[in-house]
């Protein structure tokens, strides 16, 4: 029997994008609604905002677009 692996990689969507298109990858990622990686990710930003710009920063100067 010959089993596929298929993986998953973090890409910037800019069809679905609000700023970069990050929240819309990881989404996509981890098969998620986008609305619920966007709140998420604004309510991590509430609490640790410096790291969380950061991290949205590079992820979209570093992730491939789509």
């Amino acid at each position: 029997m010959n089993m596929q692996q298929t993986t998953k990689t973090c890409r910037r969507i800019l069809a679905r994008k609000k700023i970069a298109g990050v929240c819309a990858g990881l989404a996509e990622r981890f098969d998620l609604p986008v609305w619920l990686t966007r709140v998420l990710t604004l309510l991590v930003f509430l609490k640790f905002p410096m790291i969380t710009v950061m991290a949205y920063g590079l992820c979209a100067l570093l992730w491939p677009k789509q």
